[in-house]
C-alpha cells in the first residue's frame, strides 16, 4: 500500500502536504514481467522511477495503512477493547534498467504502527529488498534477498501481535523449450526469528523460530495462446534450532492449469497430494491432498469477480499431542470488484477459513488450567469497501471487514470490526511462485 511521493525544492510535505501526495501520486509504469523496459525508458515511454540520476530511478513513496478504528484491539473472546489505529512510513524504490526487459531494483521503507491508547502495540518495523530480474527471448531469471521485520498476528491461529525478523532468499528460471513448453525451477531459503513469548502456555519463540528450504520445479505444455497445462513438485525442509524434535519434511506433487491474465477467465487450477514426515520417523506420517486454485473472471472491462480455494498443511504455533505438529489450514474466499463510474470502485468481499489440529492442543488457560483438545476452528470474514481510483494502481477509499471465529476451544472464539480509511498503491511485483 504505498503512494509515490512528488518531490520539490520545497520540504513542506505535512498535514495538508500529507493529503496533497495522497491525492497527486506520480505515475509510474509497470517495470515488472513484461513490462518491456528498453533501456532507460519503457515500450510505452514511461519510466521506471519518478526521479532519474544518471542510468538509475529513484522514488520515494509513503506506505499507508488504515487509517481507523478496530474494535477487538487483542481478539479477545470477552472484554473486547476497541482503539483508533493507524500505520504507515517513508519507503524509497531504486531501480537500474539493465536491458530491454531486465532491471536491477533495490527497494525499503519504515512502518509505524500506532494505537491511539493501546501504547504496548505501537511498534516501528522496517524492510529491505534486492531484486535481479534477467529476461532474454526464452528465458527468465529472478533472484532475491529479503529482509523483514513484522508485528502482528502471525496466522489465524495466534491471537497476539508477535515480532518477527525474517530473512529470506529466492531465485527462479524460466525457459521455453520450443514452441509449446516451457520449464520453470524454483528455490528459496527462510529464516525467522521470533522474540520470547508466552502464549497461552506456549513459547512462540520456540515454536516460531525457523528455518525453511524448498526447491521446485515445474513443466508446462501450452494448450493456446493463453492456457497451458502444467504438472510439477516441490520438496520443503523445515528445521527447528530451538527444537529440533519439529523437524521434519515434506512432497509435494500437483498438476493442472494456469492461464493468462488477459484470459476471460485468468489464474491457476492446481492440485495434488502432499507427503509430510518427521525426521525422527522412518516412514510417512501425514498425508493430504492438496489444492490451490485462484481465477479471476473478466466480466466486462469494468467488472471482476475473483474467487480462492486453498488447502494445505503446515505447523502448529502449540505442542500438540498427534503424530505430527501440524495442522489442515482450507480458505475460500469470493471478491467482487466493480468500477461503477468516472473511477469510481466499489469492492466486496466474502472468506471462510478453517484450521483443524492433527491431535490435541495442549494449553494453558487462565483461570482454566492446563487442557488439550482438538482445535476445530472456522473463521468467517465479510468486507465492504467504496473509493476512487487516482491512477491504475493508486485508491484511496473507505473499508470496513467484519470478523467472526467459532472454534471447539471456546478461548479462541472473537468477534470483531476493523473500519476506517485508506491508502492503496499496489506497484508491480516480479512474478515468482
Amino acid at each position: 500500500m504505498r503512494v509515490p511521493c512528488p518531490l520539490t525544492g520545497s520540504r513542506r510535505f505535512v498535514l495538508s502536504g500529507f493529503l496533497l501526495l495522497a491525492l497527486t501520486p506520480a505515475a509510474r509504469p509497470q517495470t515488472g514481467a513484461g513490462s518491456g523496459l528498453s533501456g532507460a525508458e519503457g515500450a510505452s515511454g514511461g519510466r521506471p522511477g519518478l526521479i532519474r540520476v544518471g542510468r538509475w530511478y529513484l522514488t520515494p513513496y509513503l506506505e499507508i495503512g488504515t487509517v481507523g478504528v478496530d474494535s477487538n484491539v487483542f481478539y479477545a473472546a470477552t472484554d473486547r477493547q476497541a482503539d483508533f489505529t493507524a500505520s504507515g512510513g517513508p519507503g524509497l524504490e531504486i531501480v537500474r534498467p539493465l536491458g530491454p526487459r531486465s532491471r536491477f531494483r533495490l527497494d525499503g521503507g519504515l512502518n509505524y504502527l500506532w494505537f491511539a491508547k493501546t501504547q504496548s502495540q505501537r511498534r516501528w518495523t522496517g524492510r529491505a529488498s534486492a531484486l535481479l530480474e534477467l529476461e532474454g527471448v526464452k528465458t527468465r531469471f529472478l533472484a532475491e534477498e529479503a529482509y523483514d521485520q513484522t508485528y502482528s498476528r502471525p496466522s489465524y491461529e495466534v491471537d497476539t501481535r508477535v515480532f518477527r525478523e525474517t530473512e529470506a532468499t529466492q531465485a527462479l528460471l524460466r525457459r521455453n523449450l520450443g514452441d509449446r513448453f516451457r520449464i520453470e525451477l524454483y528455490g528459496n531459503r527462510r529464516h525467522t526469528i521470533t522474540r520470547e513469548q508466552e502464549y497461552l502456555g506456549t513459547n512462540l519463540g520456540d515454536t516460531l523460530t525457523e528455518d525453511r528450504y524448498a526447491a521446485a520445479g515445474e513443466l508446462q505444455l501450452a494448450l493456446s495462446v493463453k492456457t497451458s497445462f502444467v504438472g510439477g513438485g516441490e520438496e520443503q525442509w523445515y528445521r527447528f534450532p530451538r527444537l529440533p524434535g519439529r523437524n521434519g519434511s515434506s512432497t509435494l506433487a500437483y498438476g493442472g492449469f494456469r492461464t493468462d491474465e488477459t484470459a476471460l477467465f485468468s489464474g491457476r487450477a492446481l492440485s495434488g497430494y502432499r507427503w509430510f514426515r518427521l525426521d525422527s520417523s522412518s516412514s510417512v506420517d501425514r498425508g493430504l491432498v492438496y489444492a490451490d486454485v485462484h481465477a479471476t473472471w473478466n466480466l466486462t472491462p469494468k467488472t471482476k469477480l475473483i474467487g480462492q480455494f486453498v488447502r494445505d498443511l503446515d505447523y502448529t504455533a502449540f505442542a500438540t499431542t498427534g503424530p505430527t505438529p501440524t495442522l489442515v489450514l482450507e480458505r475460500v474466499e469470493v471478491a467482487l470488484d466493480k468500477v461503477l463510474a468516472n473511477n469510481l470502485y466499489f469492492r466486496l468481499l466474502a472468506r471462510q477459513q478453517r484450521l483443524i489440529s492433527d491431535g490435541d492442543v495442549l494449553l494453558l488457560i487462565p483461570g482454566e488450567g492446563p487442557t488439550g483438545d482438538v482445535r476445530n476452528d472456522r473463521v468467517r470474514e465479510a468486507g465492504a469497501e467504496i473509493g476512487y481510483q487516482l491512477r491504475s494502481r493508486v485508491r484511496i477509499g473507505v473499508t470496513a471487514l467484519y470478523t467472526e471465529r467459532r472454534s471447539s476451544i471456546a478461548t479462541f472464539g472473537i468477534e470483531g470490526l476493523l473500519a476506517g480509511f485508506k491508502v492503496e498503491y499496489n506497484p508491480p511485483q516480479p512474478a515468482f511462485r
